[in-house]
C-alpha cells in the first residue's frame, strides 16, 4: 500500500485538531456534559480520532424569535380591527391562536438546536439529537457521495450556514450539519471531502452513481 493516503489523513487530522479542542472544551462546559463524554468516548473507540465537535450556533435561535416576533407584531393589527369592528368570537380566537404559534414554533425549534450535537472522526460523522428521546445517526465517510452548502434565508442573515451531505446508507442517505459560521461550514465542508476520499482510496471503495 502507497504511504501516500495515510499522509493525506495525517494532514487533513492536524489541520483539524486545533478546531476540535475548542469545541470540545465548549461542549463538554454545558450542562450536558455526560451525554457529549459518553458519544465522544464511542466515537475514540477502535482507534478513531475526534476531529471537530459542536452545535448548532445561538445565532439561529436568536433568528426564530425575531422571525416569531414578526409575525406576532404583524398580526396584532388585525386582532385590533377584529375586536373594533365587534367580528365574531371564533375570529378573535383564530387570531389569537395564530399569533400563539410562533412563539411556540420558535421555542421548539430553541429546544431542537440546544439538543443537536455533531461529532466529526477520521471515520464517521456521528449527529446526536433528540429532545423527550435521544437519537444517534452515524455517517461513514467513505460512503459519502455528495456534499453541498445551503444558507437559506434566515441562515443568510445570520451570517450561517448547513452542510447538507448525501452518502449511499440505506437508513441515513442524507444527513445536515445544521446552522454553523459559514467560515466553519467551508472548511469543514472541504476537510470532509478530503477524508471520505482518503478513506474511499484506502478501503479501495467507489461509490456507485
Amino acid at each position: 500500500m502507497s504511504e501516500e493516503p495515510i499522509t493525506k489523513a495525517d494532514a487533513i487530522a492536524s489541520s483539524l485538531q486545533p478546531l476540535a479542542a475548542a469545541e470540545l472544551a465548549r461542549v463538554a462546559s454545558e450542562k450536558d456534559q455526560p451525554r457529549v463524554a459518553l458519544s465522544v468516548a464511542a466515537n475514540l473507540a477502535g482507534g478513531e480520532s475526534l476531529l471537530w465537535i459542536g452545535r448548532p450556533s445561538e445565532r439561529v435561535i436568536r433568528g426564530y424569535w425575531a422571525f416569531a416576533a414578526a409575525c406576532m407584531i404583524g398580526l396584532t393589527p388585525l386582532l385590533y380591527l377584529a375586536i373594533e369592528r365587534g367580528r365574531g368570537p371564533l375570529t378573535i380566537a383564530g387570531l389569537l391562536l395564530a399569533m400563539a404559534v410562533p412563539p411556540v414554533w420558535a421555542a421548539w425549534k430553541q429546544a431542537l438546536v440546544r439538543h443537536t450535537t455533531y461529532e466529526l472522526t477520521t471515520e464517521r460523522l456521528r449527529v446526536t439529537h433528540g429532545i423527550l428521546s435521544l437519537e444517534v445517526d452515524d455517517v461513514e465517510l467513505y460512503r459519502i457521495k455528495d456534499i453541498h452548502v445551503r444558507q437559506p434565508l434566515l441562515q443568510r442573515v445570520c451570517s450561517l450556514g448547513s452542510i447538507v451531505i448525501w452518502s449511499s446508507d440505506v437508513t441515513l442517505p442524507r444527513c445536515r450539519i445544521h446552522a454553523q459560521p459559514i467560515g466553519v461550514v467551508r472548511e469543514l465542508r472541504e476537510q470532509i471531502r478530503l477524508l471520505s476520499e482518503d478513506l474511499r482510496d484506502r478501503k479501495v471503495v467507489r461509490n456507485s452513481t
